[in-house]
């Protein structure tokens, strides 16, 4: 490979970089803010972020730098062209009608879980999630899609779990999060008691395709008050046959 082919890999990798940075905050960022979080020279992220705002992808107000509306038309286009999002929405419906509660697809990006498919029932939970939203692997349904994540590279992350209190009060541990995991991976499915928010209960079960990988999650939620003491178990199967019917249809 030539020396010009892996520096044009090495600036589209450090333009993501950038993307995904500006993505994951909250609020605008300074280029000197862009430039400590990837890693960047300051004049490397000067010349990154110029072109990115040239095309659109960024946004440049006196606040800083935000996400720019090409990324919102790419969105869009993502909903048109996605086959899992366009087969997931009509069998979330039926879910979502049957069961009473919200249903949603997710599926995996890096050590996140992106949203691509959402049907809320006439009476939602007191927050709601976006298509598009980023979420943690290692919270409520994220587990199914992170005991399919390859051995050694799931080793790796479990060796440098940090831990994390979940919103019930219970300290989560790399031990813990190991035996759920392995649950997750055995039987397909996760059922979640106030990991993220309190009260809260979600059913999460896998999506396969033909050759058997998962390819996303169709999740399940609700709060305590509405279930009995049982859980969600009651409902197991036909989260289970919601996920099969979509992985059918890819």
């Amino acid at each position: 490979m030539s020396v010009e082919r892996v520096n044009q890999g090495r600036t589209l990798e450090r333009a993501l970089d950038v993307i995904e940075c500006v993505e994951a905050s909250r609020t605008p960022m300074k280029l000197t803010q862009i430039s400590k979080a990837t890693g960047l020279h300051i004049t490397t992220t000067q010349r990154i972020t110029t072109t990115l705002a040239r095309r659109g992808y960024l946004a440049s107000t006196e606040a800083g730098y935000t996400l720019g509306p090409v990324v919102l038309a790419h969105a869009h286009a993502f909903m048109l062209q996605d086959r899992l999002a366009a087969v997931s929405h009509p069998v979330l419906q039926n879910l979502t009608e049957t069961t009473g509660f919200t249903s949603s697809v997710y599926v995996r990006s890096g050590w996140s879980r992106i949203l691509v498919a959402r049907v809320e029932p006439p009476e939602s939970l007191r927050y709601r999630f976006p298509i598009g939203q980023r979420l943690d692997l290692d919270v409520g349904g994220g587990k199914v899609l992170l005991a399919a994540v390859p051995p050694e590279e799931l080793d790796e992350f479990l060796a440098n779990y940090a831990g994390l209190a979940l919103a019930s009060g219970r300290q989560q541990t790399a031990d813990s999060l190991r035996a759920e995991l392995a649950e997750a991976a055995a039987t397909g499915t996760y059922e979640s008691h106030s990991e993220r928010y309190p009260g809260t209960v979600s059913l999460t079960a896998a999506t396969t395709d033909s050759r058997g990988s998962v390819i996303g999650v169709v999740n399940l939620v609700t709060t305590e008050e509405t279930i009995t003491e049982n859980g969600l178990a009651k409902f197991r199967s036909r989260v289970i046959q919601a996920a099969r019917v979509i992985g059918e249809q890819l």
